[in-house]
């Protein structure tokens, strides 16, 4: 699947301008500081930012031409998008919410058994959405979201809420699963991006710096460097705090993801 994208605007005091002609497959990572415009270009992708004039395709569909006048609305689209914050509908259980994400599915879709595991949400499913832990909605957010079966899925820090456990369980869950429709995936964990992202988009101050195979671009992410010890442990959850050097900034147990798996990367390469 093609995506391709020509988009320019200014946000705020933030101006963003990004190219891209990419063949969509597996997890395609997108990395960048705070701020690049990751965010803002995924919502424009999804349909949900109107600021950005330009145009975007998706397997041979014009999405948006702004010259012509063109903008398929997000609800037509059917691209899925997973928030930092979950925006499930409160009003329904967790099994509504899937239910309802099934309904709209039109084919490629997941087992809902599969799902239900993947993400580890069995005990769920019969909770009112506001009664969930944040942890527990953005499990619920990523598992409706691929029981919506969209053509492509972006991801924005889908992890960022989970505790360590979760975490590597969704990590295994994303790495090893085979689905049906490509994704583009943000985090600020280098890590998790090269855990799980093969190709690879590097964004910085509103650019899109280097795209390409995550063993090639992956050289270009920032690496820390030096010495580490363990500041803090917790047993029951398996969490490291370390403290790079004697005098060095602490990482905190978020920023510090150890592989679950063979990176999806590396296979790609030993495969080849």
């Amino acid at each position: 699947m093609q995506l391709k994208f020509d988009l320019k605007g200014q946000l705020g005091q933030f101006n963003l301008e990004a190219k891209c002609d990419l063949e969509m497959r597996g997890i395609t990572g997108l990395f960048g500081p705070s701020g690049a415009g990751k965010t803002s270009l995924l919502r424009a992708i999804a349909g949900l930012n109107r600021e950005l004039e330009g145009t975007i395709e998706l397997d041979g569909v014009v999405l948006q031409d702004s010259a012509k006048g063109l903008f398929v609305p997000p609800e037509q689209r059917r691209i899925g998008m997973v928030f930092q914050d979950s925006r499930l509908f409160p009003h329904l259980t967790v099994r509504g919410n899937l239910d309802l994400a099934r309904r709209q599915a039109k084919d490629k879709f997941i087992p809902l058994q599969k799902v239900i595991d993947g993400c580890d949400i069995r005990p769920l499913m019969e909770k009112p959405a506001p009664s969930l832990s944040a942890g527990q909605r953005q499990r619920v957010a990523i598992a409706r979201a691929l029981m919506a079966a969209p053509k492509i899925l972006l991801l924005d820090e889908p992890l960022a809420a989970l505790d360590f456990a979760s975490r590597q369980h969704l990590m295994g869950f994303l790495n090893d699963t085979a689905t049906p429709f490509p994704m583009v995936y943000i985090s600020h964990s280098v890590s998790e991006t090269l855990n799980l992202c093969d190709p690879l988009i590097l964004m910085g101050h509103g650019k899109i710096d280097a795209i390409g195979p995550t063993s090639d671009v992956g050289d270009h992410l920032p690496k820390r460097r030096g010495h580490a010890e363990v500041s803090h442990y917790n047993a029951d959850t398996g969490e490291l705090t370390l403290k790079l050097a004697e005098h060095g900034p602490e990482l905190r147990p978020g920023q510090v993801v150890g592989l679950v798996s063979e990176p999806r990367w590396l296979k790609s390469k030993t495969q080849s």
